[in-house]
């Protein structure tokens, strides 16, 4: 079942690609930026990079919208110098599009929005299909394996939160973590969590992969055997 999804998912990024010449790259991946696939025409961006920022503009954008009384954005367009980078949203997954300028002329964006939205709800579609690619979050895997943890956040290396349960603040928090591991870094570049311990309190900021961090906070009589845990957890996912 899972070789026929990833299949379908194929033809679907397959499909995007010859949506327009100028796209160059088509990613899909979890909304935490995890990647699902990935095609290109030619030179490939890291996916993981790429579906990395991606969720961490989605988060940022939809806090921005949601401070101003606005609904969740359908989906965000990053422009640079020589390419568009669109990201469509479904309930559980980002589809992130390169589309090259210098190849673009001609194109009206506006006309293939509907396009790209259709293909990604498709690709939503076929993910939800089979439970051979679960929806929960790395977050949610957490929560739900270990309950005493009440409060966590999936963010970027660079301090830009991708999820978060219980903190307020996250985007002053998702800075302090960062930092906090880039001092760590400074040490070693082989470094693999920080904690910091107050009376029942244990703070923990680890490495999920090279691009993202988590910080979690356990509570409790034994908060470093929780702390472990997370940590078990979190190896686990690669």
């Amino acid at each position: 079942m899972a070789q026929k999804t990833l299949s379908e998912v194929a033809t679907l990024l397959e499909e995007t690609l010859e949506v327009h010449s100028s796209v160059r790259q088509v990613v899909l991946s979890t909304k935490e930026g995890v990647v699902v696939a990935s095609v290109c025409r030619d030179h490939e961006i890291d996916s993981k990079v790429l579906s990395t920022i991606s969720a961490a503009l989605v988060w940022a954008g939809s806090t921005a919208l949601d401070s101003i009384g606005s609904s969740k954005p359908k989906y965000l367009v990053q422009s640079t110098r020589i390419e568009r980078i669109v990201t469509i949203l479904e309930p559980n997954y980002l589809l992130v599009i390169v589309i090259s300028k210098a190849d673009d002329a001609g194109m009206d964006l506006e006309e293939l929005l509907p396009k790209f939205r259709s293909i990604a709800t498709r690709m939503e579609l076929v993910m939800s299909s089979t439970s051979d690619f679960g929806q929960q979050s790395t977050i949610g895997r957490i929560l739900e394996q270990l309950p005493a943890i009440t409060q966590a956040m999936l963010l970027t290396e660079e301090g830009m939160p991708l999820g978060s349960v219980g903190f307020e603040d996250t985007i002053e928090l998702a800075g302090l973590a960062s930092s906090i591991f880039s001092n760590g870094l400074t040490f070693s570049e082989e470094t693999d969590y920080i904690t910091m311990t107050a009376g029942e309190l244990e703070l923990m900021v680890a490495r999920v992969d090279e691009n993202k961090l988590i910080m979690v906070a356990c509570r409790g009589q034994n908060p470093a055997e929780l702390a472990e845990k997370v940590r078990d957890i979190v190896s686990g996912l690669g």
